[in-house]
């Protein structure tokens, strides 16, 4: 694992659609070290067993790597299982390497780092354009999590006004608001594509694939998640709208009649089509360019 870490740890921010050599991966010193050195180490990797933890780390740790150069990389389960191919790949050509003798850096190297590229080009487009003018080194994103009481605020509620079943979509690897709810005694839940301790009440996946049982939820909550990905698929205008969408639909139907979706920032371009006689929408202004929504279903309201 440690030459895994330092692998990510070097390359964490490495643009792979720089030109020239500087997109290929090199091995850090224990990689290098472990392959020339510990032999064993390495064919032991052809037990079925240890490969699938190995492949499934590398692909775990991958994820997080494109995710923190991008917030908006689409790694739902389709995307991930075509990612964990890229690693079983790099496994066997590794150990293939290693059992006859020819472990070459720089070739296993070059063939791992273009089927990355591939991977990146196929599961999301846009990074083509986007990063093909950025420089060696991409800038991290910065997705703060924030503390429960100011996410209370933003979404407007009241612990005392809050009835369970809560779903937090998007509640960050720390599921702050999440614990804090409970805490209050309140029946809260959260997903997100990474969970830093696992728990019961917290389900590690994409919102995308995350499926809601219809009429299951008193309250949804979203802050700077699920909603400001829309924004930014809508603004793109990505083929990948029509599944948002679909989506949004989804969570106001798993909603009980009475219940609320709150969630920031707002979504105009959707809401303005929601049928009055199902639903009520109010908008808040929590700055001069930014607002939070409340989507609450009606008592009345039929699907």
């Amino acid at each position: 694992m440690q030459s895994i870490d330092s692998q990510y740890h070097q390359h964490a921010h490495r643009n792979l659609y720089y030109q020239g050599s500087a997109a290929v991966l090199p091995w850090t010193r224990f990689t290098r070290e472990l392959l020339t050195d510990c032999p064993e180490e390495i064919l032991a990797l052809e037990d079925t067993h240890k490969s699938r933890e190995i492949v499934s780390y590398l692909t775990m740790q991958a994820r997080k790597a494109f995710c923190h150069t991008n917030q908006y990389l689409d790694i739902s389960t389709t995307h991930t299982d075509s990612l964990q191919q890229v690693y079983a790949r790099l496994v066997e050509d590794i150990i293939g390497a290693v059992k006859d003798r020819r472990v070459d850096e720089t070739i296993l190297s070059a063939r791992h780092s273009a089927r990355l590229r591939e991977w990146l080009r196929t599961s999301n487009p846009f990074t083509e354009k986007t990063f093909a003018v950025a420089g060696r080194q991409l800038e991290p994103v910065v997705c703060a999590e924030y503390e429960a009481v100011l996410q209370l605020e933003v979404l407007q509620l009241n612990t005392s006004g809050i009835k369970g079943p809560l779903l937090d979509i998007g509640c960050g690897p720390q599921a702050y608001l999440v614990k804090y709810l409970r805490s209050q005694g309140i029946e809260a839940y959260g997903v997100d594509r990474f969970i830093a301790t696992p728990a019961a009440f917290l389900q590690v996946g994409d919102w995308l694939d995350f499926s809601l049982s219809p009429g299951y939820w008193d309250t949804i909550v979203s802050n700077l998640s699920f909603s400001n990905h829309f924004l930014h698929h809508h603004h793109r205008n990505s083929p990948d709208c029509a599944r948002y969408a679909h989506k949004y639909m989804e969570i106001l139907q798993a909603l009980r009649p009475g219940g609320s979706y709150h969630y920031a920032p707002s979504l105009p371009m959707v809401e303005e089509y929601l049928p009055a006689s199902q639903y009520t929408i109010r908008n808040i202004p929590v700055t001069a360019h930014f607002s939070a929504t409340v989507v609450t279903k009606k008592a009345t309201a039929e699907e």
